[in-house]
């Protein structure tokens, strides 16, 4: 009975003074976890009006180490080519999907597509992400929400904004993608050809099998970006010249997956393919028009 008698007063001893301690005046309401100080510049104003406004999405160029790959050595993207890449992206991506979601209704908004579907954060790093197999990644989605521009650095308008439009082009067919998944009938096309890794030491040409890339056999997910990409980053006389390079059982392969991508943009998000890639085709063309220089809207 003591034992128990003594237990009983020292856990109302403890309780009492942790009540005591909730209390205590000597300790400071604010916390000790401070964000660093961030000097708020012009660019983040251009951002603001041209990103974060209009569209809710936040363009993160200072790399906090929180959002990166621990597996890979990264370093942040060099401010100037942080807003080249903001600019092209805005051009080419969200301008020509507003551009091509634009109607005669003036009571639809034709940013809500961006606004619904377009991730919430892009996420620049200044170098690339290279594997121990010596594979180089140029950009990731993550879970929908957010998509990785990789080797920022490296970055020159003159040839490689195409290449990050591009890309763009994939990883956001990827989002897509995760919310209303392709037509099943796509994995009948080429079922048996995908190889995962392996897809780096392929020699075969792969659209004599039925894909665009060596990279679309890694999966079906990345084929289907692949393809996707393509459908508004090509001409139809493009097409046309993959499918005869394909060969008759390629080119039948490819132009199948082509339509059926094509009829899961319409039918899942009402989005025209065709005028979504004429429109991005023209920026594309007129990227020289950009004043890579100036941050005035």
């Amino acid at each position: 009975m003591k034992l128990k008698y003594i237990r009983a007063l020292f856990i109302i001893a403890m309780a009492a003074f942790a009540a005591t301690s909730c209390y205590d005046d000597s300790i400071r309401p604010e916390s000790i976890f401070k964000d660093e100080d961030v000097r708020y510049t012009e660019f983040d104003a251009w951002l603001q009006r041209n990103y974060t406004d209009p569209y809710n999405v936040r363009f993160e160029y200072r790399m906090p180490d929180r959002e990166t790959s621990f597996g890979y050595w990264v370093s942040p993207p060099d401010i100037d080519k942080a807003i080249m890449i903001a600019k092209t992206l805005k051009y080419t991506t969200i301008e020509a999907m507003v551009e091509m979601m634009t109607t005669d209704d003036e009571d639809k908004d034709p940013a809500l597509f961006v606004k619904q579907y377009f991730p919430k954060v892009i996420y620049l790093v200044g170098c690339f992400e290279i594997s121990s197999s010596g594979t180089v990644a140029l950009a990731s989605a993550e879970n929908g929400l957010q998509i990785n521009i990789l080797g920022a650095n490296f970055f020159e308008y003159q040839k490689d904004a195409e290449r990050i439009a591009g890309t763009m082009l994939h990883e956001f067919t990827h989002i897509l993608d995760g919310i209303h998944t392709h037509p099943e009938e796509y994995n009948q096309i080429t079922p048996s050809d995908y190889v995962g890794d392996r897809y780096t030491s392929l020699t075969e040409d792969p659209l004599k099998k039925g894909f665009i890339s060596n990279y679309g056999r890694s999966s079906i997910a990345e084929d289907v970006a692949e393809v996707g990409g393509r459908v508004i980053s090509s001409t139809p006389e493009e097409w046309e010249q993959i499918y005869a390079a394909a060969g008759p059982d390629g080119g039948a392969k490819l132009r199948k997956k082509h339509d059926l991508i094509v009829s899961w943009l319409r039918d899942s998000y009402g989005v025209d393919a065709n005028r979504w890639s004429k429109i991005y085709l023209d920026k594309v063309k007129t990227l020289d028009t950009i004043n890579w220089d100036s941050l005035d809207d």
